[in-house]
């Protein structure tokens, strides 16, 4: 999903594809220019009408980028953080270690770093700071970008709910077990679109 494909990825398409999620599912074409005017102020060319494609339908949007901050907050983007500003990302490496990639997004603007070689050499793995400065690179930029502006969230749209959710099965949690495991409490709060809560209880922890 983020490069390793056949013929490859350019940031720009990549980066359009993740502001789509962060855009509440609707695909703006990315530009270079707003608009050219000539000496005297007349615009010759104009830029600044988007084009515009529903991608993605609001919640899935939302789940998504649910999902993502997670990457951000306890997976492999750790290193990622703008304070309170809230941040959805992922983290990539194609095959055979030639491409890194941190692509994330937050409510105002969002950013992919690329790292590798342009003669598709591999990357010397053994050095951890390969792996790492795909994730420095985006956080410093995005820290500056972002200094001036207040913290506000990602829109929750319509028809979004939450249930208790075990861990171990992805089922309806049962009390007295799922929050009894030996390895603690398996009880997670996980958000839905309305209609697809599980309806089936914990089949993995049993009395």
């Amino acid at each position: 999903a983020l490069g390793g494909i056949t013929n490859g990825v350019t940031n720009l398409e990549l980066t359009g594809a993740f502001a789509a999620i962060a855009n509440q599912g609707e695909y703006i074409k990315p530009k270079f220019y707003s608009h050219i005017e000539n000496a005297d102020g007349e615009v010759l060319i104009d830029n600044r009408t988007p084009v515009t494609t529903k991608v993605l339908k609001e919640g899935n949007a939302w789940l998504l980028t649910s999902a993502m901050k997670d990457v951000v907050t306890k997976g492999t983007g750790t290193l990622i953080s703008l304070g309170d500003m809230p941040v959805a990302g992922k983290t990539g490496t194609t095959s055979d270690y030639k491409d890194i990639w941190f692509s994330g997004y937050t409510p105002y603007y969002t950013c992919t770093i690329w790292g590798g070689y342009d003669n598709n050499d591999a990357l010397p793995d053994s050095d951890v700071s390969y792996s790492r400065y795909a994730k420095v690179l985006w956080n410093a930029i995005m820290t500056r970008i972002h200094s001036e502006l207040p913290v506000t969230d990602f829109v929750q749209p319509e028809g979004i709910t939450t249930a208790q959710i075990c861990k171990k099965s992805g089922k309806l949690t049962v009390a007295g077990l799922c929050d009894n495991d030996p390895r603690g409490s398996q009880v997670m709060t996980e958000y839905f679109k309305e209609g697809t809560v599980p309806t089936e209880s914990c089949d993995v922890h049993v009395s």
